[in-house]
């Protein structure tokens, strides 16, 4: 019983080892040129409003418009290979969250593949941590002759974009992160 107490401050501790310092998110938006109008293709859109739509009940709806039913879906926390699969994963994500936006910044098109870049605003409370989460991303997507997508890897910063955040962890890699710059 007397390992409780300490076993709370420890967590406490290493949760207050995490701080929430400004990014350098605004710095590198500050250095690219987002387009504006990078959402026009009606693929895009569909993609975009998926996801900035996950709080509402529509997700099975909307994944089946936007995501073929045989596909390859990488996000760097899961890897996936049927919509079934991914409407799974995006309903419990749809539990976790208070929020999300995902804004285009810019689209490249090199063939049949179109990557996405994005940024991702986030809020969301893991083991009772309300956290606030910003992070940048590209997309790397294909679409099957229906323009439906058949190929979704993501390309973003897992640790800084949601591993930072939960307790006892963020603290873990905060003092990782410091350690390496030293």
């Amino acid at each position: 019983m007397k390992t409780f107490p300490l076993y709370l401050m420890s967590m406490l501790f290493l949760g207050g080892c995490y701080s929430n310092q400004p990014s350098s998110i605004d710095q590198y938006l500050a250095l690219t040129r987002p387009r504006p109008d990078a959402g026009i293709d009606k693929r895009i859109e569909k993609f975009v409003h998926l996801y900035n739509d996950l709080e509402n009940n529509r997700v099975a709806a909307d994944t089946e418009t936007t995501y073929a039913e045989s596909l390859y879906f990488n996000d760097t926390l899961v890897t996936l290979h049927t919509r079934e699969e991914l409407i799974q994963y995006l309903e419990d994500t749809q539990k976790q969250l208070e929020s999300i936006d995902l804004t285009v910044l810019n689209v490249l098109e090199n063939g049949d593949d179109i990557f996405v870049q994005w940024k991702m605003s986030i809020q969301f409370g893991v083991l009772g941590k309300h956290s606030d989460v910003q992070s940048l991303g590209i997309s790397h997507l294909r679409f099957d002759p229906e323009g439906k997508i058949v190929l979704h890897q993501d390309y973003w910063d897992s640790t800084s974009g949601f591993f930072q955040h939960i307790p006892l962890l963020g603290g873990i890699l905060q003092w990782l992160k410091k350690r390496l710059q030293s």
